[in-house]
């Protein structure tokens, strides 16, 4: 070590040394933005893709330990996918609670086929994301604006008129623009995406109605019961009861 930082250049010299004589070297910079190049396309292959450069053979030794190694590329990899996702037009929030949710699941893998699972499952999921995405391409910009910020903020109290500032347009033409795009309202499109927020908090947690309801920006539990019913043909409690058993069932295995 030397005195001006924590790694002398010693080291590295030593390690692309050890490398040569062992006739490795890290997959091209061309080989590493393939995988990219699919996901921004939202082309399937990506997975393909991505699942054959997760190896440590390739990719080179993050950590001495094997599986520490692979949890190590994973987070690398996982990175480098959302800023792609992102830039494909995937709303930014979305994109990063994926992440999140994916690299605490390896965090706590136990084996390095678990961390491949997982990549190809993060992978997917991407995949389907960026393609929906270009899908609502047909949206306008103005339509894709309140998109975004709808999965955003749904939590928050969102007003036509807010909207109508962030989109330059009139209120009244927003929300006919918005109708004949989509084909709900803005309101209808909004309580569709907390419902479906409200979902996998009922499976997930033990949170109570209540509590689900305040978080998600229903003015009462009443309001929220009738709206889930009227969406899924369900009361809050009835989908708990239904569906908590198989996700518990799905996490356990």
């Amino acid at each position: 070590m030397n005195k001006e930082g924590l790694i002398d250049q010693s080291e590295i010299i030593e390690l692309l040394y050890s490398n040569a004589e062992n006739s490795f070297s890290h997959t091209t910079y061309k080989e590493e933005l393939s995988r990219f190049y699919l996901l921004a396309k939202g082309d399937h292959r990506a997975v393909a893709a991505s699942d054959e450069i997760m190896n440590a053979d390739i990719q080179g030794r993050l950590s001495l330990d094997p599986l520490r190694n692979y949890r190590y590329l994973f987070i690398v990899n996982t990175g480098l996918a959302t800023r792609f996702a992102i830039e494909a037009g995937v709303p930014q929030e979305l994109v990063y609670s994926t992440s999140d949710v994916f690299i605490r699941k390896a965090d706590l893998a136990t084996t390095i086929e678990e961390i491949r699972k997982l990549n190809r499952e993060f992978w997917s999921k991407l995949v389907e994301a960026v393609a929906s995405s270009k899908e609502n391409k047909r949206y306008s910009r103005a339509v894709s604006i309140c998109i975004d910020h709808i999965t955003s903020e749904f939590n928050t109290r969102i007003s036509l008129q807010e909207l109508s500032v962030k989109t330059k347009l009139t209120p009244c033409y927003l929300a006919s623009l918005f109708k004949k795009e989509t084909g709900l309202t803005i309101g209808e499109y909004l309580t569709k995406f907390r419902i479906d927020a409200a979902k996998a908090l009922l499976v997930r947690t033990d949170h109570s109605y209540s509590k689900i309801a305040m978080s998600l920006g229903f003015c009462s539990q009443s309001y929220f019961t009738k709206m889930f019913r009227k969406i899924t043909g369900l009361t809050p409690k009835e989908y708990r009861t239904n569906y908590s058993d198989a996700v518990f069932s799905r996490m356990i295995i």
